[in-house]
C-alpha cells in the first residue's frame, strides 16, 4: 500500500532560486530558532544568516512562525489523499498506519532539520501550541480520509479512534527518531510502533 515517493519535477534557473532562498532561510531560522530559542530570534538575524534582507524574508513568510511549516500542510493532503484510495476492505488502522510509513519515507532526507525544528518547538510554548495544532489537523485529514473511503461524509468512531491512535503510533516514531543517534528510518519506526500493540 506504500507509494513511492515521486520523482522532483524539473525546474527552471528562476524557480530554483526561489527555492534556494527559501530553503536558506528556513535553515537559518531552524539553527537560530534552536540556539537562540524562537522568541529572541528576530527575522533580521535570520535574514542575515540566510544573506538575504528582511524584505525578502518576507516575500516567503508572513510570520516567522510560518518557517516551521516546513511541508506539514501539503503532506496533510498527501494523508488524505492516501487515506482516501486505500481499499474499503482494509482495517481503518493499517490504512492510517501505511499512509503515514509513506509520508515517513518523505521526511527521511530531512532528519537533521527535523531535530533542528524539534529543538526550537521546544524553546516556545507558543511553538508547542502550533504544532499540537498540526498534528490536530493531521489526524482530522487521516479521519476524513478513512471515512471516505467506507462511503461516510463524517468520521464516525471508528475512523476517529483509528486516526488517533495512528497519529500517538507517529509521535512515538518521531520522537525515537530525532533523540536516538542511530536509528532505523521513519518509516520502519512507525510500522513497528503498530506492530507493539496488542
Amino acid at each position: 500500500m506504500t507509494e513511492p515517493v515521486p520523482e522532483p519535477a524539473v525546474l527552471g534557473r528562476r524557480e530554483q532560486h526561489k527555492l534556494d532562498t527559501r530553503r536558506a532561510l528556513e535553515d537559518a531560522a531552524l539553527e537560530l530558532f534552536a540556539r537562540d530559542g524562537f522568541e529572541r530570534t528576530t527575522v533580521e538575524a535570520i535574514a542575515e544568516r540566510a544573506q538575504v534582507s528582511p524584505r525578502t524574508f518576507f516575500r516567503y513568510f508572513a510570520a516567522k512562525e510560518e518557517v516551521l511549516d516546513m511541508g506539514w500542510t501539503k503532506r496533510r493532503e498527501r494523508l488524505h489523499e492516501l487515506t482516501t484510495r486505500a481499499p474499503r476492505e482494509a482495517a481503518d488502522l493499517d490504512v492510517a498506519v501505511a499512509a503515514l510509513a509513506a509520508i515517513a519515507v518523505e521526511f527521511e532526507p530531512e532528519l537533521e532539520r527535523v531535530r533542528l525544528r524539534a529543538a526550537a518547538v521546544a524553546t516556545s510554548s507558543a511553538l508547542r501550541g502550533r504544532t499540537a495544532d498540526s498534528m490536530a489537523a493531521w489526524e482530522a485529514a487521516l479521519a476524513r480520509g478513512l471515512a471516505g473511503r467506507r462511503g461516510l461524509e463524517h468520521p464516525d468512531d471508528q475512523a476517529t479512534v483509528a486516526a488517533a491512535v495512528a497519529l500517538g503510533l507517529w509521535r512515538w516514531a518521531t520522537r525515537r527518531w530525532v533523540t536516538q543517534q542511530s536509528t532505523p528510518p521513519l518509516a520502519d519506526l512507525v510500522r513497528a510502533a503498530a506492530d507493539r500493540l496488542p
